[in-house]
């Protein structure tokens, strides 16, 4: 064989073989980029930010859940129970309201049938500003519609050897496709109560000078909400936005009053609340005024993280109407929630730890 034909077996034989392992990818679909599951193999569903936009544009469903970490426990079947609908969940863990914002109205552009949409909004991220990102090395070619950039994920080896290989393995075992009560749900084997939130949270000194809410406060937070909350929701009428602010633990709002930061955060949850209420699709809650849940650590892992039965409480609070926020009672509401939060004993929660 001459040096120019064996070049040539060469390459057409590496061609071949790319093609076959890039055809693998491709049929199987581990991301869901180019559709559903298929019906003959079963799908480990566990990476949020390569499955998700999949999940959304290739799914069957009319409602989603969609959040950071404190959405990642919500349970699809149950909310399905109350609300009667075929739900997904899409949850970004350490999200920015950008990015939760950006998968949404993808997921708008795929399927036109959305009647429900439960979002929770962190109360520590209504400040950021409106184009934070909080994660640089994005699948981006998992994003659009581009075939030429698909090379990333059709030729890649880690996808190819870790993901979709992985969902034959995953089939070959008898697994079955994980369900979205059992996606992203960090329960197993996490520590809830007192010790573990304490041995979480280191206490700052207190505060030399109160921040004060400034003008450049309030214009950053109006542009985070309309650009990454708002806009979806006007471009939406027909559909219903359950929103809430995630309720964090007593020692979260101890932490903003160690900063000095207490005051100018309930402002900021005040300003957002009247952005929002002036939507007829919206409903807003916020769970602040239920002491007994906010105050009892055993429902949290550290300052901020519940459980999943906070997560279903949520559920069922949101079909009974119950601490949902209103033009006529969030007045009365914000000056509760000031009222109790400025006026806290903090130090008693550290009274026991320091005997």
């Amino acid at each position: 064989m001459t040096s120019k034909k064996w070049v040539i077996c060469t390459v057409g034989i590496l061609i071949v073989a790319l093609t076959v392992l890039a055809s693998l990818t491709i049929v199987i679909d581990p991301f869901f980029h180019y559709h559903r599951p298929l019906a003959c193999l079963e799908y480990p569903i566990h990476n949020e930010r390569y499955q998700n936009d999949g999940i959304v544009k290739h799914f069957e469903y009319d409602a989603i859940i969609t959040g950071t970490s404190m959405t990642q426990n919500f349970k699809t079947s149950e909310f399905d129970e109350l609300f009667g609908t075929n739900s997904i969940k899409v949850p970004f863990s350490g999200g920015a309201f950008k990015e939760i914002d950006e998968n949404l109205k993808r997921a708008f552009a795929a399927n036109d049938k959305i009647k429900y949409v439960v979002r929770g909004l962190d109360y520590d991220g209504l400040l950021k500003d409106k184009d934070i990102q909080r994660y640089d090395a994005y699948p981006t070619y998992l994003y659009d519609n581009k075939f030429f950039n698909d090379v990333s994920y059709c030729f890649n080896k880690d996808v190819l050897f870790h993901d979709t290989f992985s969902v034959l393995e995953y089939t070959r075992r008898g697994k079955t496709t994980t369900t979205f009560d059992e996606y992203s749900n960090w329960m197993a084997g996490i520590v809830f109560g007192k010790m573990a939130v304490v041995n979480t949270y280191e206490r700052k000194e207190d505060y030399d000078e109160e921040m004060s809410f400034t003008q450049k406060d309030k214009e950053r937070l109006i542009a985070n909400i309309k650009q990454n909350v708002i806009q979806t929701i006007e471009e939406q009428p027909n559909t219903i936005f359950y929103l809430f602010f995630t309720p964090y633990s007593i020692y979260y709002w101890d932490s903003l009053n160690r900063e000095g930061t207490l005051k100018r955060q309930i402002e900021a949850e005040r300003i957002t609340i009247e952005l929002l209420l002036q939507y007829d699709n919206i409903r807003l809650f916020s769970f602040f005024e239920n002491h007994g849940m906010i105050c009892d650590l055993d429902n949290y892992k550290d300052i901020g993280h519940y459980s999943e039965s906070i997560n279903s409480d949520i559920l069922k609070w949101m079909k009974e109407g119950k601490y949902q926020l209103t033009k006529d009672n969030y007045m009365d509401y914000c000056k509760k929630e000031e009222e109790f939060y400025i006026k806290f004993n903090y130090d008693s929660l550290f009274k026991e730890d320091e005997s």
